[in-house]
């Protein structure tokens, strides 16, 4: 499936969708696929959400990931070649693995308030950008030199997929964000609002 296919899970002959959500500890890529879930299943969808830690410290690189579908899922493996990848920290790319597998034509979503020209995208890949860190700097969302991007980006991702509802990414969020309730919706909002597309030379 495209990015920004705004029939998204309505149609009945889309495919599974894989995401992996990567980050670093304290930035809350687990929270993000169990809200991601979340938003999902209140939609009517099948899914998983799961995470795959490497050292388990703050800082450390973290992904999660999260599997939607119209019907049962009955795979229990990890996602090798995801459609989407959501990426809470732009210095992960420096690791050239961080994107390896990615489905052709897939979706990146980065932290990054501009493309970063100097690096090998792959050209098949689709990118969305948003400045998750300044929307949570401003509304006080973890510390200015360690922000907390999470429901930021989640609300980015419904955004820039089509895939999923602000509204049920918002519920979500009310029933699993432990704190800071009215600013994580806020956040959600204005990347929703500010997530654009990024594109490669010759693209």
């Amino acid at each position: 499936m495209g990015c920004l296919d705004v029939e998204g899970l309505a149609s009945e002959g889309w495919q599974m969708i894989e995401i992996k959500i990567s980050g670093r500890g304290g930035q809350g890529a687990v929270l993000a696929s169990h809200i991601l879930a979340s938003a999902f299943f209140k939609e009517g969808m099948w899914v998983q959400a799961f995470p795959s830690f490497g050292a388990e410290r703050r800082g450390a690189p973290v992904s999660a990931f999260v599997r939607v579908n119209r019907k049962e899922i009955t795979l229990r493996c990890n996602i090798e070649h995801p459609d989407w990848v959501i990426l809470l920290d732009v210095q992960l790319l420096q690791n050239p693995a961080m994107l390896s597998g990615v489905k052709t034509n897939g979706c990146l979503l980065v932290n990054a308030p501009e493309m970063l020209e100097a690096l090998n995208w792959p050209k098949s890949l689709n990118i969305f950008l948003v400045d998750a860190s300044a929307i949570s700097e401003i509304l006080f969302l973890g510390i200015s030199s360690f922000p907390v991007v999470n429901t930021a980006m989640i609300g980015a991702f419904a955004k820039a997929s089509g895939l999923v509802s602000l509204e049920s990414v918002l519920d979500a969020v009310r029933d699993l964000v432990p704190s800071k309730k009215e600013r994580n919706e806020a956040a959600v909002i204005e990347a929703f609002q500010r997530v654009k597309r990024g594109n490669l030379p010759n693209q």
